[in-house]
């Protein structure tokens, strides 16, 4: 069984917001399976496929054999990861997968899937979000699969196809501060040498899902005082990771988001305290792209509020 990875996904994030910032695995597992939070987010994640599929999930026709070689990787991984929950045995080309947490037991044939997309399968058994990029630097290694149905104000439709570059071209200061580091980390990665790094935003409401379609952000965003601040936003993060396949030329991207109350962690004066500086040292531009800028001021002083409890105290 691998060792739990200590990783805390509500720590304050470093400063310098634009980097690159990734980090070797070192073993650690690339999906995060969290038993608490597993089968409401799986029973959410099959409410809104049902809901809406195409919407949600998306593939091009010739990602079709490297979806098959993510699909045989992530389960291996999955059984690798959590022997206790997740089983696999292999006999020619069909797959015999158990997934003891939803009471699963499938076999597989390796290239008959005709109602599902491999890369949709393998997504309704993890709580991350899959997209799968084609390894060319020449297209700028665009978007040929996912299933992603967890976004901070994206959806698939809009990005299927673009590369990299186009993808991230909303993010201030991305085409000319990362846009290349991006490129030559994709270019670079190697097989059995996974990475991963950590993504963080505020949000105005709960949900894991904030597509563009739900159009309610705004409204909520005027809602903010320092008084309500600590209930009325969220503290966003992703673990994010990359995974070069070694038969076909795709790159995994997996997304794993975590919410939480902001006042949850202000409770910690410190975490309070670091929080403010954090955002008054975050570039306007990145500020107002994370939708954070409309309730800025009533949010630092909140912060300040709750960092100055701990000094009454000591």
């Amino acid at each position: 069984m691998v060792e739990a990875w200590p990783f805390d996904p509500f720590t304050i994030p470093p400063a310098q917001v634009l980097r690159v910032g990734s980090y070797p695995l070192h073993g650690a597992p690339v999906f995060h399976v969290d038993p608490n939070h597993y089968h409401a987010e799986l029973s959410l994640k099959q409410a809104l496929l049902k809901a809406d599929h195409t919407y949600y999930v998306q593939a091009y026709p010739e990602s079709l054999p490297a979806q098959w070689e993510l699909l045989e990787w992530g389960l291996s991984e999955l059984a690798r990861a959590y022997p206790h929950w997740f089983s696999l045995w292999r006999n020619g080309d069909h797959l015999h997968w158990q997934n003891r947490l939803l009471g699963q037991i499938e076999t597989i044939q390796i290239g008959d899937m005709p109602d599902l997309w491999p890369i949709d399968w393998l997504g309704r058994q993890v709580q991350e979000d899959l997209l799968l990029m084609r390894v060319d630097e020449e297209a700028g290694h665009p978007l040929i699969a996912g299933q992603l149905c967890f976004p901070n104000r994206w959806c698939i439709g809009d990005k299927m196809g673009l590369p990299l570059a186009a993808i991230h071209g909303p993010v201030p200061g991305f085409s000319e501060q990362l846009a290349v580091a991006t490129a030559r980390l994709v270019a670079r990665l190697q097989p059995q040498r996974p990475v991963w790094r950590r993504n963080w935003s505020l949000a105005v409401l709960p949900d894991l899902d904030l597509s563009p379609r739900l159009g309610m952000l705004n409204r909520e965003k005027a809602a903010v005082t320092a008084d309500n601040a600590g209930e009325r936003i969220f503290y966003r993060v992703e673990r994010q990771t990359l995974v070069r396949f070694t038969r076909h030329p795709a790159v995994l991207f997996t997304v794993r988001t975590y919410v939480t109350p902001l006042g949850t962690l202000a409770a910690d004066p410190h975490w309070a305290a670091a929080f403010a500086s954090l955002l008054r040292n975050v570039e306007p531009a990145i500020l107002e792209y994370k939708g954070i800028k409309p309730y800025l001021q009533p949010l630092l002083t909140y912060l300040d509020w709750q960092a100055m409890r701990g000094s009454m105290y000591n």
